[in-house]
């Protein structure tokens, strides 16, 4: 984990989400909506990299079994 992950989980607890699970994570397991797109395509943008919140979600799927 990094600094960028152990943030994420502080925020999403915060907004009372699962204990280990990454902010990322939680909006990409979210049904489609207009929030739900602009969220993410911030953080692709944000973190360079395409689809950042599905790699979010599979790497914290793999790694808690979720």
């Amino acid at each position: 984990m990094n600094a960028w992950w152990i943030a994420s989980v502080c925020i999403n607890r915060t907004l009372g989400g699962q204990r280990s699970e990454p902010l990322c994570s939680r909006v990409y397991r979210q049904p489609p909506s207009l929030w739900r797109s602009f969220f993410m395509a911030l953080m692709d943008r944000m973190f360079r990299e395409t689809a950042h919140c599905e790699n979010i979600h599979l790497r914290w799927r793999d790694r808690y079994g979720a």
